[in-house]
């Protein structure tokens, strides 16, 4: 007949569980860090693809004759679905301005948000300096 030894048991036995147990937490802990990185990054592509096609529809004229002007209807549709509040509520904001054909309508104050939260969430210093647009001429068709 086999006997229990339970003074080496039960500390093996609690060993065990508390190994199992942490092993549990820390899986779960990383696959919650995993999930929050993913969405930071996906937000962050987002956000970037949004402020690149303002910006590049920013000081172009009329958008009625711009040709991209979907890919500006599509950066207010990111910023609707994934920036902050106060995002959206800039964003808003300008395309109330330029429905009304507001004359001071700008993305300005929309791109400057947008830069400054990408800046801070990839750890960039801030920035003191305002936006400017750089332009080249495009020459007259032959």
């Amino acid at each position: 007949m086999v006997t229990m030894n339970w003074h080496l048991f039960l500390p093996l036995a609690t060993s065990a569980l508390v190994a199992l147990g942490g092993w549990f937490i820390g899986h779960r802990l990383s696959t919650l860090r995993d999930l929050a990185s993913r969405k930071r990054e996906l937000r962050h592509k987002f956000l970037l693809e949004a402020y690149r096609r303002l910006e590049f529809a920013a000081c172009r004229g009329s958008l009625n004759s711009f040709p991209r002007a979907d890919d500006f209807e599509s950066a207010i549709a990111d910023i609707q679905l994934l920036g902050s509040p106060e995002q959206v509520l800039l964003a808003n904001d300008m395309a109330q301005a330029i429905t009304q054909r507001k004359p001071d309508a700008s993305a300005d104050a929309l791109l400057l948000s947008l830069r400054d939260e990408l800046r801070a969430d990839l750890g960039l210093r801030p920035l003191s300096t305002g936006l400017f647009y750089f332009r080249l001429k495009q020459p007259d068709s032959l």
